[in-house]
């Protein structure tokens, strides 16, 4: 992996919030550690309501003796797992729906066909060609890396808790299953044999579509009948985020670094996300008191701007949110209180949402680190 991603994993995107910098906060930078290797005697996650999506991946273990690798360790697209049957690049070139996904997602020449049916293909139980496990695993990372990549270096005052939320949003399973039936439209291979045999399939044409063990099956609209018990067995919406991740990695694979972070950027973060609503204050007011005693600022003050209707049944109220003689949001609303109320949350927002004008991510080329504030401990 590039220098620029592993440099990533120990600190974090910053950039100039005041230009004066108080000596006490030298020693409490914040950093957010973004590297998504998670050990399985690792501990249980203080956010068990947010996980990430690779978070449930990684927990799959995998035999030693059925990984096989090259001299280069570096050399990502190498590993593999030993199957008996794989589809080769000719026969991948005949399945007309993989022809189309490739030219669907302006995919290089470098891209082979014969990964697309790779990245298609989930374990089963019952097959021994193979599939996109390990693919799905290392675009998992390759994923949030980006991902929480971007969202700190156009955020970098965001919360952690709402950092993974945001994060989830854009790479969740059932994100990835919108981005990759609805926008990508790849299919599930839902007929069976009997029905391919009627309709005189090729064989190769069910490469084409997404194959995985599915826990239930839509018998007809309203009556769904429980599927396979096996291990293997995973939700639709799993199977295709999965497709999705092994297509990533494909990328990285085949093109590099600097085309699989186009390609996130294109396809992914392209979809608008917003993570004002994510945010919920139980306490605006007291939280507002301690963030500005952090800041070294004065002490909020709700002001009336002005109102109308107030013996009407009707009335508008507008409040400002003032610390000294600088106001740092407004809220109105039909009440005083509920224009109080409003204000703290805005300016809450105003601060957490902070946005650098020209935010770079550290993959960037022209990267430089700068210093925005130390955080706070009690959000």
């Amino acid at each position: 992996m590039s220098a620029s991603m592993l440099r990533f994993a120990s600190r974090r995107t910053v950039s100039i919030y005041n230009s004066s910098i108080p000596k006490a906060l030298n020693t409490t930078i914040r950093c957010i550690a973004t590297s998504p290797v998670k050990t399985l005697t690792e501990t249980k996650s203080s956010f068990p309501d947010h996980k990430f999506s690779y978070e449930k991946a990684c927990r799959q273990a995998l035999v030693d003796n059925t990984l096989t690798n090259k001299s280069d360790t570096l050399d990502f697209g190498a590993y593999q797992r030993t199957f008996k049957l794989t589809i080769s690049e000719e026969e991948a070139s005949k399945i007309p729906s993989i022809l189309a996904l490739h030219a669907r997602l302006n995919l290089s020449k470098n891209y082979q066909y014969s990964t697309l049916v790779r990245s298609l293909t989930c374990q089963t139980a019952d097959s021994d060609y193979a599939d996109n496990l390990q693919m799905s695993l290392f675009g998992a990372h390759l994923l949030s890396y980006y991902v929480t990549e971007h969202l700190i270096a156009t955020y970098p005052r965001l919360p952690v808790s709402i950092l993974r939320n945001a994060t989830e949003a854009y790479i969740g399973d059932y994100s990835l299953y919108d981005v990759a039936k609805n926008v990508w439209g790849i299919e599930a291979d839902s007929t069976s044999n009997l029905e391919k045999y009627l309709a005189k399939e090729p064989r190769l044409f069910r490469f084409g579509r997404l194959r995985f063990s599915s826990h239930t099956t839509e018998v007809e609209k309203g009556i769904t009948k429980i599927g396979s018990t096996s291990e293997l067995a995973i939700t639709k919406a799993t199977a295709f985020s999965n497709a999705v991740r092994a297509i990533v990695s494909g990328l990285y694979a085949h093109d590099g670094e600097e085309a699989t972070k186009e390609f996130i950027k294109n396809h992914i973060l392209s979809r608008k996300i917003d993570v004002g609503k994510m945010f919920q204050f139980r306490s605006p007011g007291k939280m507002l008191v301690k963030l500005l005693k952090a800041q070294k600022m004065e002490a909020p003050t709700i002001r009336l701007i002005s109102e109308t209707g107030r013996n009407s049944s009707s009335p508008v109220f507008i409040v400002g949110c003032f610390s000294g003689e600088h106001m740092l949001a407004e809220g109105q609303g039909s009440s005083l209180k509920e224009a109080r109320i409003r204000s703290l949350v805005d300016a809450l927002k105003a601060f957490y949402l902070y946005r650098p004008l020209d935010p770079k991510a550290s993959s960037d080329k022209d990267f430089k680190p700068l210093f925005v504030d130390a955080g706070e401990t009690f959000y």
